[in-house]
């Protein structure tokens, strides 16, 4: 009888140990699987922020090129507006002494040619000609030069319209990326905590197992009959958290 409590005893001290094992075999899996899930998290973390760096960075740089480059353009352009200035106004200055030559000349062969009275008004005539065509010159420089302005100051508000929207393209793309970062940085937070929960719980069993395990014990050490009586299996279906 003695022989068979005690085979009875050792029976349920191995299948204590086995659900012991195999207790502490799947909290090791969960605490691993966990591990892994903050570690993978904390990994994707970094890695989105050193992606969100990087686009930052570039979008900077992007901006920059774009903003040396217009300036750079707008030097162009003011060089070539001035080399054109110049030109024309050697043009004019050309045509004036030309124009001059040509009056005196003219002036010359009036003054041979014909009396007094009809050489003033010849000149006077030539004189009115070479107003109406220095007037009509200037007229057309004028207006050429006031619409290439027109075109210079379209083209300047129209570069700035397209950077005013790629400004604002940078801004939502980078409250877009500090959104999501938000986002991960709550899920890892939610992951975190979970974790320690379930550390605690783990640590609550733990202590709850190592109470009953003592009970058995001055069990059998009194000798008394309950030693033929099975333990009840604790339900280990709430250790494992994945």
């Amino acid at each position: 009888m003695a022989d068979r409590r005690e085979n009875s005893l050792l029976f349920s001290l191995n299948e204590l140990k086995d659900l012991e094992s195999q207790r502490l075999e799947e909290e090791a899996d969960a605490k691993r699987a966990a591990e892994d899930a903050a570690r993978r998290a904390i990994e994707d973390a970094e890695r989105k922020k050193r992606e969100e760096e990087e686009a930052r960075v570039q979008a900077i740089a992007d901006a920059e090129r774009k903003e040396r480059e217009r300036k750079e353009q707008l030097v162009r352009e003011e060089r070539v507006r001035i080399e054109e200035a110049e030109r024309r106004r050697k043009i004019e200055a050309e045509a004036k002494i030309e124009e001059a030559r040509q009056i005196k000349d003219a002036q010359e062969r009036i003054k041979k040619a014909l009396p007094y009275k009809l050489m003033a008004m010849v000149g006077g005539a030539i004189v009115l000609v070479a107003m109406i065509v220095a007037g009509v010159l200037i007229k057309q420089f004028i207006d050429k030069r006031d619409a290439e302005a027109k075109i210079r100051i379209e083209r300047r508000l129209a570069e700035k319209a397209a950077e005013e929207r790629e400004e604002r393209r940078i801004l939502d793309e980078q409250q877009k990326a500090q959104k999501q970062l938000a986002e991960l940085q709550d899920k890892l937070n939610t992951t975190i905590s979970e974790i320690e929960k379930k550390k605690l719980e783990e640590e609550e069993k733990k202590k709850r197992s190592s109470g009953g395990g003592g009970g058995g014990g001055k069990s059998k050490k009194g000798g008394s009959g309950d030693g033929d009586k099975k333990p009840e299996k604790k339900d280990t279906g709430g250790d494992d958290i994945l």
